[in-house]
């Protein structure tokens, strides 16, 4: 989605002192397009992408699926942004509040090469079940930053209307924040990985 729109949306002043507030003045990459948008409407079946996972950012050489690594290697952020009005009942994303806290031990084990989302959702949801949940409601137009570690997840959508979301990465200007300028960070973000 890089028609003018939603470039603008993803680069409003607003926006752009957050990110440099949370990941550092000249850190982070500028978004010409908003990603993916999951979009969910209202249907008595279950869906079958509703498992706790955090957003994978970059495919190894020879590999299938997205991947994250202990460094965050290719995201700063996860960001939500709300296209229609989100309440409890029409598929909110579900988030585990701190679970940033419980994903690096997750992911140690992978090191520097990482692993495949679908490998770590279900060791993600079992180091953050202790999580309280709460719901990601909103009007159209706001927006969640993330950190990128966030234990999030899908869910069933039994409401009355659809639920149009972006969720782009907002990607680091270097690949890992554990390098150059990002090593010793006193940003949120980086300090927090």
């Amino acid at each position: 989605m890089a028609q003018e729109p939603f470039t603008a949306a993803a680069n409003q002043p607003v926006l752009l002192d957050a990110f440099d507030a949370l990941v550092g003045p000249g850190r982070w990459a500028p978004r010409t397009e908003l990603g993916s948008f999951p979009l969910r409407f209202p249907h008595e079946e279950e869906p079958d992408d509703a498992g706790w996972h955090i957003e994978g950012s970059y495919t190894p050489p020879g590999e299938t699926g997205f991947w994250t690594n202990v460094h965050s290697r290719g995201r700063a952020l996860l960001m939500l942004f709300l296209f229609t009005d989100v309440d409890e009942h029409n598929a909110p994303t579900r988030v585990r509040v701190g679970s940033h806290r419980d994903a690096y031990a997750v992911l140690a084990p992978y090191g520097e090469r990482g692993a495949w989302g679908n490998e770590l959702g279900p060791r993600l949801a079992a180091a953050s079940a202790h999580r309280e949940q709460v719901l990601a409601t909103g009007k159209a137009g706001d927006v969640y930053l993330c950190h990128p570690f966030l234990v999030h997840a899908a869910q069933p959508h039994h409401g009355d209307r659809p639920r149009f979301m972006g969720q782009p990465a907002l990607h680091p200007s270097e690949p890992y924040f554990q390098s150059g300028p990002f090593v010793d960070s006193a940003y949120p973000v980086a300090r927090h990985i």
